[in-house]
């Protein structure tokens, strides 16, 4: 993608990415809370998603990682960069 389509030089150099893990403290209702303002839940109809999120409630309900108050939410911010030559 970084390289010109017409076969002309290069105008960036190769790309590098890197990844930067880190968390969110979190509890089960405020992921909930969080998830139920996605856009495919959005869209959903109102019954499927109350079901849904009633669905992810109990899982973290029934997780001991989750079920117990406040928990770190696993992140992973990944970049990619090119230099302009």
């Amino acid at each position: 993608m970084h390289l010109p389509r017409t076969g002309g030089p290069a105008r960036f150099g190769a790309p590098e990415q890197t990844g930067f893990p880190h968390g969110q403290r979190r509890t089960a209702d405020s992921l909930v809370a969080t998830l139920g303002t996605r856009a495919g839940m959005l869209v959903m109809p109102e019954r499927q998603r109350t079901a849904t999120l009633d669905r992810i409630r109990t899982f973290l309900a029934a997780t001991p990682e989750t079920a117990a108050g406040e928990f770190t939410l696993p992140m992973l911010t990944c970049v990619l960069r090119v230099r302009r030559l």
